[in-house]
Formats: C-alpha cells, structure tokens, sequence
C-alpha cells in the first residue's frame, strides 16, 4: 500500500474531494449513443467523448481503427457544447463576432470550436454534452454527434 511507504499510525492517507454527482446519460445510453455516431460516422474512424452537465467525463468510446488523440480532442468539443449550451459549430461563429467568446475559447485549453460537439438535453435540462472528432471536414463530426444526442433524448424524453 503506498507504494511501501508506511504512513504513521495516527493518519490517514489524504483523500480527495469529489464533485457532487450532475446530471448526465447512464452508462448505458452513453454507450449507445457512442456507437450510434460510430454507424452515423460509417467510414470515417471518429472517436466519442460524453459529459455530464458538470463537464465530467462520462464515456470515452475509441474504435479499434480511430487514433487515441481524438478522444482527447471530442472531449474538448463535448466540453465547449456543456459551457456554452449550444453546439460547437454555433459557438464558432459566434467567437467570429465576438471577441470575448474568442478569448474565452482560445484562453482554455477545455474548449475548442470545431464543429463537432452538441449539448445533451432532457427535456429542458442540460444533462451533458457529446463530442465526435476523426471525421474531415468536422461538419461530419457533427452530424455524427447529432445522431447520438438523439439516441439519448429519444430514451430521456
């Protein structure tokens, strides 16, 4: 335990503090939702990153023939779609007209508006978000990731 290192018996190892649990898709509709964007993405190898609405991961989805990094990068646009509440493309062109969107997007390295990331909704609660990265041009991703948000608003509502 601890990597042999013993700990004086009058303390404990420090734990860490957990966020409390936020809304987001079961285990199970995020996997389905993950390999409905996979067949809507029939072709190109994408991976897939789900959050919940505190922008924790919630599934990462890398098919055998999708490079890791892209799971990353999904992540990133799933994330952008949670923050913002809308879909990255949307949150592209806004940070065109606005600069503060712009910084706020270029000042975090969670964020990124490539297309490709949706918000989740349940009813109209934001439950989460989707990302989709591997597909060129990222309008692909996106329409993949529409595919699976539908999936899982379908079972939510």
């Amino acid at each position: 335990m601890f990597d042999g290192v013993p700990l004086p018996d009058d303390q404990k190892p420090p734990r860490p503090t957990f966020p409390a649990r936020a809304d987001g898709p079961t285990m199970d509709l995020a996997l389905a939702a993950a390999q409905a964007a996979v067949k809507a993405c029939n072709g190109y190898s994408i991976a897939v990153s789900i959050v919940d609405s505190a922008g924790m991961p919630k599934l990462f989805y890398v098919p055998d023939t999708t490079a890791g990094f892209h799971a990353y990068t999904a992540l990133r646009k799933a994330n952008t779609a949670r923050v913002f509440d809308k879909p990255t493309s949307a949150v592209a062109a806004l940070a065109k007209g606005d600069s503060a969107i712009a910084a706020q997007v270029r000042g975090d390295g969670n964020l990124l508006a490539f297309a490709g990331g949706v918000p989740l909704w349940s009813r109209d609660q934001l439950i989460g978000a989707i990302g989709v990265s591997g597909a060129e041009p990222s309008s692909v991703d996106e329409r993949c990731a529409l595919a699976a948000a539908e999936v899982i608003e379908d079972q939510l509502n």
